[in-house]
């Protein structure tokens, strides 16, 4: 099953279409399989804080972050995290006091080996829906989406328990979000998140439905959409009724300020998705896009 070609012209963009979003829930996949096989106490960015570590020992902390891709702030908070367990070992660089050098403790090092035939296991329950072929192929996609083109195929589809970041699907799909919301932030707006555009979109296309079958069309939790809903309705770009033939459920449905919104920022939303797409040409892309779905368990063969 082949999905269709995104319309690029600033009309609506169907979920099933988005690459923006297909991340999102294969990134949901993937962290549903992580809690599962590997456990809440060590997250996926931590841990790709630890493999860089046991490949660059005593690294500082802006190349840690840089090879986890993970940005100043974050590092930051998350390094004092893994210090206070005892996983890492911090001190000053006699060579530069404003530089701190980054060491695996013992402890770090137990936990990372511990975790990794679990990460393993993560990867390939991810790519389960895929062939062998399909598999090298959506990982090459997307480190060209996230931008990270100059990896070797070899180094894409190597399947050793103790992996490097980049080799792994988990760390390539959050690396693509990322660039996914840079993207969106820059041509769409800060001020609208792209689960909110999703579920303002599938409104637009199926108005005066109840709020849990938004969650599914969009890929929303429960608590999620509750929260979500209530700040579109505060917005006043949703409105929110009880169903007069069950007080228990929620319909809702496009205000006239949600539907201006939404045409406002289709053209930023397309864009988003043509940038996010650009180092793939016209047939990769459509290849891509029906790879995610098959990732993110919206297609089944």
């Amino acid at each position: 099953m082949v999905l269709g070609d995104i319309d690029m012209t600033g009309t609506p963009i169907r979920l099933s279409q988005s690459p923006g979003q297909l991340i999102r829930i294969a990134q949901q996949v993937h962290t549903r399989l992580w809690t599962e096989h590997v456990g809440a106490e060590l997250t996926a960015p931590q841990y790709a804080a630890l493999i860089a570590l046991a490949l660059e020992p005593g690294a500082d902390q802006r190349t840690v972050g840089e090879r986890a891709s993970l940005d100043k702030a974050t590092m930051a908070e998350m390094v004092g995290r893994l210090v206070r367990r005892g996983l890492v070992l911090r001190r000053r660089d006699p060579a530069d006091g404003r530089r701190k050098l980054l060491t695996l403790s013992p402890h770090g090092e137990q936990v990372m080996q511990e975790a990794s035939n679990g990460v393993a296991v993560v990867q390939r329950e991810l790519l389960v829906p895929l062939t062998e072929a399909e598999r090298s192929e959506l990982m090459m996609a997307l480190a060209r989406m996230a931008r990270m083109e100059n990896l070797a195929l070899e180094t894409m589809v190597d399947a050793r328990p103790l992996l490097d970041a980049p080799r792994v699907i988990g760390y390539l799909i959050r690396v693509a979000q990322q660039v996914h919301t840079r993207l969106w932030t820059e041509l769409v707006s800060s001020e609208l998140t792209a689960p909110q555009h999703a579920v303002l979109d599938a409104l637009s296309v199926e108005p005066d439905i109840d709020q849990r079958t938004v969650g599914e069309r969009t890929s929303l939790d429960k608590a999620t959409m509750a929260e979500l809903i209530s700040r579109l309705v505060r917005r006043g770009l949703v409105l929110r009724r009880r169903d007069p033939a069950d007080g228990r459920r929620n319909l809702l449905a496009l205000a006239p300020g949600g539907a201006r919104l939404l045409e406002e920022v289709n053209p930023g939303v397309a864009e988003v998705q043509a940038r996010l797409l650009e180092p793939l040409d016209e047939i990769e892309r459509e290849r891509t896009l029906t790879l995610l779905a098959l990732a993110a368990r919206l297609l089944v063969r």
